[in-house]
């Protein structure tokens, strides 16, 4: 995906809102039939209701109100989450069948090396990721290199490291994405035009992988430290203000005039 502006000091790529996304959801930022932008594609990892302690959010609902809570993530959507939570809870809060579930592995000291990257309302192209063909030797796969091959097509399992405390992408939140996974995910999911949607930015993985690959996104986060993370990550950014609307001619923050009247076109 290529952005053109003729604004580039002016516009950012990414919209960021500290607080809750379901008061975002409530000013329509999403919801424009008349948008330029094809589809807006959340991808997240939201929080695991495992009793973590957050320093705003309290990972301990019941599991009715958990539901209820994962209900509320806008479709189409890419979750990432334990087997047992896909498997049980998201059907129920979707009310609908998985799309499409491939596996993330890592190696760890923890109880599980295991999660599920579940899509609903949208299926990943593995073909879209390649990887090195495993025998370079064989006489097949030399021809297809040499007819310009890139790569095998993925698996439906992705085996990349968690971020330890010593990787060069390691911020202060302690649950964070490593960026291969997410860049993966959006490769394999999303196409031109797509505004990428994180509820749970957490330290800001999605949005800056999504704005690395020159999409557009907008994020929201309700720890204000975290939030802070998210912004000395991110290159071009906007904060959102449900109460200082940024069209000033409306009520409502409309994303695709947000982004036209700075000049982007995609």
């Amino acid at each position: 995906m290529v952005i053109q502006s003729n604004k580039n000091d002016y516009i950012p790529q990414s919209l960021i809102f500290n607080g809750d996304f379901r008061d975002l959801l409530k000013i329509d930022c999403l919801a424009d039939e008349n948008s330029y932008i094809d589809r807006v594609i959340t991808i997240t990892d939201p929080p695991y209701n495992q009793k973590y302690h957050y320093q705003t959010y309290e990972d301990s609902l019941n599991q009715e109100d958990y539901v209820e809570l994962l209900a509320e993530i806008p479709r189409p959507c890419v979750i990432i989450h334990y087997p047992e939570e896909t498997i049980n809870l998201l059907p129920k809060a979707f009310k609908t069948h998985c799309d499409d579930v491939i596996t993330w592995v890592y190696n760890g000291n923890t109880f599980k090396n295991t999660r599920l990257i579940s899509f609903w309302g949208c299926k990943p192209i593995l073909n879209k990721v390649k990887q090195p063909y495993k025998n370079q030797n064989d006489k097949r796969i030399k021809q297809l290199i040499e007819n310009g091959s890139k790569g095998a097509r993925s698996y439906d399992w992705l085996n990349i490291n968690q971020v330890k405390n010593v990787s060069n992408e390691k911020t202060s939140h302690p649950c964070q994405i490593p960026e291969e996974l997410i860049e993966k995910i959006i490769l394999m999911t999303c196409k031109d035009g797509d505004l990428i949607f994180d509820p749970f930015a957490g330290s800001g993985t999605t949005l800056k992988v999504a704005q690395d690959l020159g999409f557009h996104s907008i994020g929201s986060e309700m720890d204000k430290t975290y939030f802070d993370i998210i912004k000395s990550r991110l290159r071009f950014t906007t904060e959102l203000n449900p109460n200082n609307p940024i069209d000033p001619d409306s009520s409502k923050v409309n994303l695709s005039n947000f982004f036209y009247s700075r000049g982007y076109s995609l």
